[in-house]
């Protein structure tokens, strides 16, 4: 009697599993499209900066990520859930590097090295998903830089070209900051660089022509005859400042940084801070905008750590230690709580 029973239980079961799987399939499609069509839009215009990295990115990663057991992988909308993702592990690498910085400085030697070992931890993890954002990027728009400029269909499409080119070449930087234990391959960068000649510099607020820029001082070789890449990111600066987008001036920050030469460093972060605080970033690509201020944000407290043992005082981005205006005002030596209690 029970295995007469079990029989039809059994293929109701097989029928119901099987529908499972029909049904998969298109809500897969359903969620890549919307996710296309909506939720990149929507991050791109998004002001908060952290409910996109640490929200959207870390949220709607796997869930996306798990429908290309079912259907082809949504590669255009998962480079873009991880780079957002990255940047959420970049932010706590950061803070982990100025712990390291503040611990040097205080002469705590135990402190510093956990903070280090910390922050090496945190950019691995951030190479990691930048490395995924670079395979998404060529699985959706071919090799990077092989002379063959991919079809886009739309602003989209060309955002999500143009930040994960520009996220292939931070995947390499952040394995160099976690001692190459990733295994970027070197020669990202240098295709980065040639795959910005695919882009619309006017368009995209100078930053094609800044990437370019950076990677010819950063890869030896790189440049072509007659170019001047400082010259060439200055120009991409301003011509971003023009249009309200400090990213270019913030890749001129980076630069700097990269190069050892904090006069340009610093010019670059006063920069980002003046775009940033006249408030005119184009409200579609709001969350470019915070981007560039919080890495901007970051120099500028390694700075501000180095020299004067904190971060950056509160709305102060663009001033820096020893200047006639430093910051002091914003900075926690003028605030009275009893006043404030009372």
């Amino acid at each position: 009697m029970l295995k007469t029973l079990s029989l039809p239980v059994m293929a109701g079961l097989a029928v119901c599993l099987s529908g499972c799987g029909l049904i998969y399939k298109p809500t897969g499609h359903v969620l890549a499209h919307y996710s296309q069509d909506e939720v990149v839009p929507y991050v791109m215009g998004s002001g908060d900066m952290d409910m996109s990295a640490c929200g959207t990115g870390m949220g709607q990663n796997q869930l996306l990520s798990s429908f290309s057991r079912v259907i082809d992988r949504p590669s255009n909308v998962l480079l873009t859930t991880n780079l957002l993702a990255g940047l959420c592990s970049e932010s706590q690498a950061q803070e982990a590097d100025l712990r390291f910085q503040r611990a040097l400085r205080a002469g705590d030697t135990a402190s510093a090295r956990d903070a280090r070992t910390e922050a090496q931890r945190l950019y691995r993890r951030t190479a990691l998903r930048r490395y995924q954002t670079y395979k998404d990027t060529v699985d959706a728009f071919g090799e990077l830089g092989d002379d063959k400029c991919p079809s886009l269909g739309n602003d989209t499409e060309e955002i999500e070209h143009l930040v994960g080119t520009l996220t292939s070449v931070q995947a390499l930087l952040s394995d160099i900051q976690a001692s190459s234990s990733v295994g970027v391959p070197q020669d990202v960068a240098a295709k980065a660089g040639r795959e910005a000649e695919c882009m619309d510099n006017e368009k995209w607020w100078g930053i094609p022509n800044a990437l370019q820029a950076v990677v010819w001082l950063s890869v030896p070789g790189a440049a072509p005859d007659g170019a001047d890449p400082w010259s060439q990111l200055k120009q991409a600066a301003d011509y971003g400042e023009s249009k309200g987008m400090p990213m270019a001036a913030m890749l001129y920050a980076v630069a700097g940084y990269g190069q050892s030469d904090e006069a340009k460093e610093k010019a670059g972060i006063a920069q980002v801070a003046r775009i940033y605080n006249d408030g005119v970033t184009p409200k579609e690509y709001l969350i470019l905008g915070e981007v560039a201020y919080n890495q901007a944000l970051f120099l500028s407290d390694r700075i501000w750590t180095r020299e004067a043992g904190k971060r950056t005082p509160f709305l102060a981005l663009g001033d820096f230690p020893g200047s006639e205006d430093d910051g002091a005002t914003a900075d926690d030596t003028d605030f009275d709580a009893d006043d404030f209690l009372n």
